[in-house]
């Protein structure tokens, strides 16, 4: 406990460099920051005194953006089925949803179109943008 800190020099530096990126580096980008600046370390370290020093990470996780209605702002529709996902009659209640993929080309969207009475696909259709025609 009296010993002296044998990482403060360190802990200078990872502050510093923190502050330099206005906090939005993480550990592996700070360690990588002072791997080139010729300071050797581990990157368990680094974010071991990160969490010690209470240094903070501003930044989305999430860096996806929406793919469809960018801006736009729709009412939502009304809600006529009321959570009652059974039809008594075939073409009575049809029901439809659009899943992404990703291709090595790209995302890929499908819509299918489902009647609710006996659970078969009515139609589907495939494309590059989330759009229902």
């Amino acid at each position: 406990m009296t010993a002296p800190d044998k990482y403060a020099s360190l802990r200078k530096h990872i502050a510093a460099a923190a502050k330099a990126s206005q906090f939005t580096y993480g550990y592996r980008r700070i360690w990588w920051s002072l791997r080139h600046a010729g300071v050797t370390v581990s990157e368990k370290v680094v974010r071991r005194l990160m969490t010690q020093d209470y240094i903070p990470v501003h930044g989305s996780k999430n860096k996806r953006k929406p793919t469809s209605s960018q801006g736009e702002l729709i009412a939502a529709p009304p809600n006529v089925v009321q959570r009652n996902f059974h039809a008594k009659l075939p073409c009575q209640l049809w029901l439809t949803d659009i899943s992404e993929f990703s291709a090595a080309d790209g995302k890929l969207y499908l819509s299918a179109m489902i009647d609710c009475f006996d659970g078969k696909v009515i139609g589907a259709q495939t494309g590059r943008k989330p759009v229902m025609e």
